[in-house]
């Protein structure tokens, strides 16, 4: 919020500051502390008062010409203008006003914490000054024909990457949850214990590509292709103990879309800590498989960011070469939204403030949305252009013609293989040996959702159809005792998307797990902790498959490809 001293102080001070009762220039000499005294001692300012007033002229103290700067502090005393959107780097160029030219180590204590929302000790403030500085001199080095990853980007990207890690970490060490926090706000242990166990559930595998970004597959083989490879050196990085994050960060952000903010303007999220499925950290403290998480979670992570940005930077070029302005924000958006859908990352729009506590009930809202987004074309996504329009409508029709394509060699190589009808439970899978492989990320599954709870047609007889497995029809609407109704299905389909934790209580109101299993302490504590690989494998060990059998199916369920289970 604005700060704004009241009209009467105002007046009162500019008359302290013409009769010399305030000399400006002592308080150019006193510390923090001392101004904030003055201020209160001679304007009769609250504490909260003097401290705003303090911060304000802490950020003029420094400007090149110092005395136009106490003339601007003057004269803005009547209202602090702050952009809260303004991104971390443009905060702190304004927080280098912290500290003082004459001597470095002068903590102006009130800026800082204006600027950064968190209070810093004065080593702290100046290793952010450090940093910052550091930043600013290799972006100088970079010049406008530099290609992309060349050595002065890759400085600059590493150094940006470093100041960003080092103030999250201040933050994220500001923000620890003390057992008193705990007790006045209990529901953050259902949160931090929900990410750790979706976190859990989401390791030891590659899967992003055959998920969340399959989508860029069929849209985009060739960045696909280009960052599947890379994925599994940042794996190999990340058992070596190496951070396989900072040189993908480093790239991105050094980038010229980056730099000429491009990025921001479009709302591509290639600047976030880390995607819906890894939302904790905690897996990476246990001893040994501490690596093996981290490397999932890097692959998992760069793979997204990889995407997003290459597709980005294409998206961007097509639109300028059709004369759109991408620095034009309303343009700029739609753009933005349709890479991070097709990057598994859709926008649940004024439900954003809500993220958190929807991604503890929810296991992927933004990928399902993502879905939702690529199947209606964009449709009900606000931010939507001419452009993106456009784009949506071949992306889908590139999705349709390369699954169709797919599922058509198979019919012709093993007939019977494709189930046609979309109110089927195999809808649009490929068949490998006696299961289905989901080869869509998901999306079939809406198509056969809309399809069973839509009226169609079945031996002449219109109702609301749905076709099990086996190829058996039921009426959802036929009213018969302990039937399956469309409620059901709407449900069931809900409850499949649950996170852990609210998947677990979903099994105690059932009194059986999805392995129809009776909960007990046990299975509940693995069914949280488990990845869903390794859950996998031990189903298959359970229906006795063979060898052959498994090591194929465990290849493609740790690529994303969902297996079903035997019917």
């Amino acid at each position: 919020m604005s700060f704004c001293l009241v009209k009467s102080k105002q007046e009162e001070f500019l008359r302290k500051i013409k009769s010399r009762d305030i000399d400006i220039n002592k308080l150019v000499e006193m510390t923090s502390a001392e101004r904030r005294e003055e201020f209160i001692k001679v304007l009769g300012f609250d504490e909260d008062t003097a401290k705003e007033v303090n911060a304000l002229f802490e950020s003029k103290l420094l400007l090149k010409y110092q005395k136009t700067g106490i003339k601007n502090w003057i004269q803005k005393v009547g209202g602090l203008k702050e952009d809260v959107k303004r991104d971390l780097l443009s905060r702190v160029d304004r927080m280098e006003k912290v500290l003082s030219q004459a001597d470095e180590k002068m903590f102006l204590n009130d800026l800082a914490e204006k600027r950064l929302g968190i209070g810093v000790s004065e080593e702290e403030a100046k290793q952010i000054f450090d940093l910052s500085q550091t930043v600013e001199e290799k972006k100088a080095l970079i010049k406008d024909d530099s290609p992309i990853r060349s050595k002065e980007r890759l400085d600059y990207g590493t150094a940006y990457v470093q100041f960003q890690d080092y103030v999250k970490e201040l933050k994220l060490d500001a923000e620890k949850m003390t057992i008193m926090d705990y007790i006045k706000k209990p529901q953050e242990i259902l949160y931090d214990i929900g990410g750790a166990t979706k976190s859990f559930l989401s390791t030891l595998d590659n899967s992003f590509f055959g998920r969340q970004g399959i989508k860029m597959l069929y849209t985009n083989p060739d960045i696909w292709a280009k960052d599947f490879l890379k994925s599994w050196g940042d794996i190999g990085k990340e058992l070596k103990g190496k951070d396989a994050m900072i040189p993908i960060k480093a790239d991105i952000f050094s980038r010229p879309n980056a730099l000429n903010n491009k990025y921001q303007l479009t709302g591509v999220d290639v600047g976030i800590t880390s995607e819906e499925a890894f939302p904790s950290s905690l897996p990476e403290k246990i001893p040994l498989l501490g690596r093996v998480f981290k490397g999932a979670q890097s692959a998992f992570n760069g793979a997204a960011l990889r995407l997003r940005a290459d597709l980005a930077d294409r998206y961007i070029k097509q639109a300028e070469e059709l004369g759109i302005d991408t620095l034009n924000k309303e343009q700029a958006q739609g753009i933005g939204n349709i890479v991070n859908s097709m990057t598994g990352r859709g926008s649940i729009g004024k439900a954003e403030p809500l993220g958190k506590e929807i991604n503890s009930l929810i296991f992927s809202i933004k990928f399902l949305k993502s879905n939702i987004d690529t199947l209606t074309l964009h449709l009900f996504d606000p931010k939507a252009t001419s452009f993106t329009k456009k784009k949506a409508a071949t992306n889908l029709l590139k999705i349709i013609g390369a699954i169709a394509g797919i599922l058509t060699t198979s019919e012709l190589l093993n007939p019977g293989s494709v189930e046609k009808d979309p109110r089927n439970t195999n809808f649009g899978r490929l068949k490998v040996g006696d299961r289905y492989i989901d080869i869509s990320g998901g999306m079939t599954s809406l198509i056969t959702l809309a399809s069973r709870l839509v009226p169609t047609k079945h031996n002449g007889q219109w109702g609301l159809w749905q076709q099990s497995a086996t190829g058996k029809f039921t009426n959802l609407t036929a009213g018969k005792y302990g039937q399956t109704t469309a409620l059901d299905v709407f449900e069931n389909f809900w409850e499949g998307k649950l996170s852990p934790m609210a998947g677990l209580v979903r099994d105690l109101w059932k009194g059986e797990n999805y392995n129809r299993e009776k909960v007990n302490i046990k299975n509940s504590i693995q069914g949280l902790t488990t990845p869903i690989s390794a859950q996998q494998f031990q189903q298959f060990m359970k229906d006795r498959e063979t060898t052959p059998k498994i090591i194929l199916y465990m290849i493609l369920e740790s690529l994303g490809l969902g297996v079903s289970y035997k019917q």
